[in-house]
């Protein structure tokens, strides 16, 4: 009978232990996937502040673009607005800026492929992070077109019938700084804005730099989600704004 006792005594202390091993293990395993919840959110607020940063500057540049775009085509529909030599060279000069937002591998990406994206436990969260990713996939696309023409349609034709070197552009600090610079070569700027073939590359432009436009507008709005969501559920999660200069 004493033995007895004994053994069911032992049977109990091992199962305790047993028990008690399994919830400090299980507890162990919460912790650090809760710190690798902390730290895969991090890396998101990280990426969402960089195309916080390539939204506002894409934003502006291909703003810039489309306007340009459109001043010569409506000066070219109609004779009475007139555009100074000056204006026409600048307006030319912008219709080649280009500006790459998207980046091939997102933090959605990542996860995924490191089995992470399970560690996500904010629901809104993890469905926001996919809607960035498609948007980031149809971006990557757009600019990929865009580039292309810019490249191949509309720099070899303004090579053809101006000087592209009078006017140049540089980053200075947040600024994008214009140059003018006199040019000993033929000019004829003015020309274009009865050219036929220039009127349907500004068509063809337009239409692809608009196109950027929507995943712009539409991350813009996937962006805010996310802070709002990050805010709320991970509110130890500090989103820093991006500065590369």
């Amino acid at each position: 009978m004493k033995n007895t006792l004994i053994a069911v005594g032992l049977i109990l202390v091992g199962s305790i232990c047993i028990l008690l091993n399994s919830f400090l293990n299980q507890s162990n395993q919460n912790r650090l996937n809760t710190e690798r919840e902390h730290r895969a959110v991090d890396d998101i607020g990280t990426e969402i502040s960089l195309y916080k940063f390539h939204h506002k500057y894409g934003t502006e540049r291909m703003g810039e673009v489309i306007a340009s775009a459109e001043r010569l085509l409506n000066a070219m529909r109609n004779p009475e607005i007139h555009l100074s030599k000056e204006e026409i060279d600048l307006d030319l000069h912008k219709l080649t800026w280009l500006w790459l937002a998207a980046t091939p591998t997102t933090e959605y990406v990542a996860l995924n492929a490191s089995g992470d994206f399970g560690l996500i436990t904010s629901l809104s969260l993890r469905k926001k992070l996919k809607e960035l990713n498609s948007d980031q996939e149809k971006l990557l696309q757009f600019e990929a077109i865009q580039v292309r023409y810019v490249d191949q349609q509309l720099k070899p034709f303004l090579n053809r019938h101006v000087d592209r070197t009078a006017i140049d552009t540089y980053q200075k600090a947040d600024r994008l700084i214009t140059s003018h610079h006199s040019s000993p070569l033929e000019n004829a700027s003015r020309d274009l804005l009865t050219n036929r073939e220039f009127a349907n590359i500004l068509g063809d432009l337009l239409f692809c730099t608009k196109r950027i436009m929507l995943p712009y507008k539409r991350m813009a709005v996937i962006i805010k989600e996310m802070e709002g969501i990050i805010s709320t559920e991970y509110p130890s999660v500090r989103v820093e704004p991006y500065d590369p200069f």
